[in-house]
């Protein structure tokens, strides 16, 4: 019985922290636009020799890992990624969206730099 009531205080423990720590995260999206024109994409192209024709090669995971690597580089820790395709269809101008929206879960203390660089909250 001991051991019982000593697993549920430990269980309750673990869970009420990740709950405080939730409350301090938010969701923020972007939409990223075409042609390489992001600026996580400029700076893997401006470590990786301008190679394009790599940057082509990497799968969708890799470039979200490329996403996230670039914002924590900068201070901003993403918790939760996920991407979603909400458009039907795009322009093909490099200014236009590409067509996939990315959800990062973070910091409420990175709100205010998150939206300077092109964010929205969710």
């Amino acid at each position: 019985m001991k051991y019982l009531i000593f697993t549920v205080i430990i269980f309750l423990g673990i869970f009420s922290q990740g709950c405080e720590e939730d409350a301090n995260r938010q969701w923020v999206t972007i939409d990223p636009i075409q042609c390489m024109g992001n600026s996580w994409e400029q700076d893997w192209l401006e470590n990786n020799n301008g190679d394009f024709e790599l940057y082509s090669t990497l799968t969708n995971s890799q470039k979200l890992q490329i996403f996230e690597q670039y914002y924590k580089n900068l201070g901003i820790e993403v918790y939760k990624l996920e991407q979603t395709f909400p458009y039907t269809a795009t322009c093909t101008a490099c200014t236009c969206p590409r067509g996939d929206r990315i959800h990062c879960y973070i910091n409420e203390n990175d709100i205010d730099q998150v939206l300077s660089l092109g964010f929205k909250i969710q």
